[in-house]
């Protein structure tokens, strides 16, 4: 049986933004919103806004795709699992949400996609 498909979400993030959000709030923002991990992973580029931006995107487009309102971003995590993202929530890896990145040099996208059992 294939899986159906439960949800789709989509955000588009200007890099710029999340850049100004950080120089203008610093760690409090950071920390706020990105997890540990996706803070280590995204400030060891010379350039973190683009992977910081890309995560932002994702969590907004998990949002989308579920409707899952009530947990923290910091607790929605992007995970790079056998070399792809993945998504975790509240610590849980969730294999039933899937997502992809990409950025250019002014823009960061993200899409989730929850899966459903086939029917």
């Amino acid at each position: 049986m294939q899986p159906e498909i439960q949800g789709v979400g989509i955000d588009l993030v200007e890099i710029r933004r999340i850049r100004d959000l950080a120089q203008r709030f610093g760690e409090r923002f950071l920390k706020r919103v990105f997890s540990e991990s996706e803070l280590a992973y995204s400030l060891s580029f010379n350039d973190p806004y683009p992977h910081l931006a890309c995560r932002f995107a994702a969590k907004e487009a998990l949002v989308k795709a579920t409707g899952i309102l009530e947990t923290p971003f910091r607790e929605i995590s992007v995970e790079t699992v056998k070399g792809a993202p993945a998504l975790k929530v509240e610590g849980r890896l969730r294999e039933d949400l899937l997502v992809s990145l990409s950025h250019t040099e002014d823009y960061a996208v993200a899409i989730v996609i929850k899966k459903g059992e086939g029917g």
